[in-house]
């Protein structure tokens, strides 16, 4: 992808479903208990039935769902 082409692509909009429940460009974003997490919770990414990643905070998934739908991280 250009860097044109990049900075054209609309951001997707994170959308609740429910309690823990978000989901963005086609992925879904849950919140589950984790113990070895600070907060005691961490997000899982799905698209379908593939869990994709974890993280800690909703803004990390939510980042990391942005950066897939625009080409990935520069290298």
């Amino acid at each position: 992808m250009t860097a044109q082409l990049v900075a054209e692509t609309p951001v997707p909009t994170l959308v609740r479903v429910d309690l823990g429940w978000w989901k963005c460009g086609g992925y879904d974003l849950i919140q589950v208990v984790s113990p070895r997490t600070a907060l005691g919770t961490a997000w899982i990414v799905w698209r379908g039935d593939h869990v994709l990643h974890t993280t800690p905070t909703l803004t990390d998934a939510g980042g990391w769902v942005a950066s897939q739908l625009t080409g990935g991280q520069p290298r």
